[in-house]
């Protein structure tokens, strides 16, 4: 049974979840090429220095993935969009915590920061997943 929700936290909902699923994509599939093959970007009097990770690469490329067919599904108002934006935060977290206990005995700093900072991302965007408000909005047929 669908409980009523207003439709303005609807659409609400419908928005943020459209955006995060993006951002989630994009920024997973970023960190994913960068541990896949490493990155040496100059930044004027330092540099960006990440070494190439091939397990972070390879699970953060395919989370990315997850997203991407995630966002498909929202914005062709799939019936399956909020089972797939869920299986996509669940891969993700669990993949994040791994890496978190991976990095356990050092890392870069900015794989230090991305894990702990997406990680948070991550887990916001599930419970607001779980909300009735993003629950109504991802209903079959129902995207906004």
């Amino acid at each position: 049974m669908m409980v009523q929700v207003d439709p303005a936290w609807r659409a609400a909902a419908a928005a943020a979840i459209r955006v995060l699923v993006v951002f989630d994509a994009l920024a997973l599939l970023f960190a994913g090429v960068v541990h896949l093959v490493g990155a040496r970007i100059p930044l004027g009097g330092t540099s960006f220095v990440e070494p190439a990770i091939l397990p972070a690469g390879i699970v953060e490329s395919a989370a990315g993935l997850l997203f991407v067919v995630a966002a498909c599904a929202i914005l062709g108002a799939r019936g399956w969009a909020w089972t797939m934006v869920l299986a996509a935060h669940l891969f993700a977290i669990a993949g994040f915590v791994v890496g978190l206990v991976a990095t356990r005995l050092g890392t870069t700093p900015f794989n230090y920061d991305y894990h702990r900072v997406m990680l948070a991302v991550f887990v916001a965007g599930l419970l607001l997943l779980l909300s009735a408000p993003a629950r109504a909005a991802l209903a079959r047929g129902r995207q906004a």
